[in-house]
């Protein structure tokens, strides 16, 4: 939901985030929890001022338990480096507090719990984002990385997949935990975190089509803009599904798709946007055949 904006620039907070607070609150964390809060602002703020750097506009910022994500007017994902540097700003912003705070402590100007608090919590942050799971921003980094391979729709929902996945076995190791009784605030965190995961992946997959869609247009614009651009070729058989081609697209190559004939000579070559204007004409398994 959105919380306020700044400049144009819309804040929204995850629920699951929210409800780590309450939960901390309610344990007697609430030092410990603003802590996170304030530094995983910095962590998307880290992300934001990458993605300004490269020129992007940031239109919004939403806040996850532990992570967040920039959203841009301008289309970065599945872009290797553009993407990749920004998702690794965040995790780098939280190693070099971290390892600010250690030199500080070993110059003997801070020291104490408070101390070992910012250094945990920083590396927790900065570790637990770099995981190849989606929304984390190592998925991010693994997604711009293979997409060029693998397809960005493919790739998103594999690493969505992933992600939910991995809440799975939190859930299952929260309820082993609180079995043998242990502290009810890793319990929780363990419990909120699988929500996230579960939540954030159909998030993911459905946000993947809008952008594969995005990317399509902009691959129109840099078309007539330049007058060339890489291509790819892939051959289906005629009753391959759409979905099936779609799934092979990547951002940043434009795709012809050859139809072999019985003797497997081409007998039509199709473009990736006459196989995308089909698939929103007659569904996702109408066979690329019959365009």
């Amino acid at each position: 939901m959105e919380i306020f904006q700044i400049k144009g620039l819309s804040i929204r907070v995850h629920p699951t985030f929210l409800l780590v607070l309450l939960a901390y609150g309610v344990l007697g964390l609430i030092t410990q929890a603003l802590l996170i809060f304030a530094l995983v602002i910095g962590h998307e703020l880290a992300h934001l001022l990458t993605a300004k750097a490269y020129g992007f506009k940031v239109v919004g910022l939403e806040i996850f338990p532990f992570g967040g994500a920039a959203y841009c007017d301008d289309l970065f994902e599945g872009r290797k480096i553009e993407e990749s540097i920004m998702a690794v700003a965040g995790p780098l912003f939280n190693f070099l507090l971290l390892f600010a705070a250690q030199a500080i402590r070993w110059q003997g100007y801070w020291s104490g719990g408070s101390s070992e608090e910012f250094i945990r919590i920083n590396f927790w942050l900065a570790a637990f984002n770099l995981l190849p799971l989606l929304p984390l921003d190592g998925g991010r980094i693994v997604r711009a990385l293979f997409s060029d391979v693998f397809g960005f729709v493919r790739t998103t929902k594999v690493l969505a997949r992933c992600g939910q996945a991995f809440g799975i076995i939190l859930i299952i190791l929260g309820l082993i935990f609180a079995g043998k009784g242990n502290s009810m605030e890793g319990i929780i965190t363990l419990f909120l975190l699988a929500g996230f995961f579960l939540l954030s992946g159909n998030k993911e997959i459905a946000s993947a089509r809008i952008t594969f869609l995005r990317q399509l247009t902009r691959k129109k614009e840099e078309l007539l803009s330049k007058g060339f651009m890489k291509s790819k070729v892939l051959t289906a058989y005629t009753e391959t599904p759409l979905i099936r081609i779609i799934e092979e697209l990547t951002p940043d190559r434009y795709a012809l798709i050859h139809l072999p004939g019985k003797e497997f000579q081409v007998e039509r070559t199709l473009t990736e946007t006459e196989v995308v204007e089909g698939m929103m004409r007659h569904g996702i398994h109408y066979p690329v055949g019959k365009l």
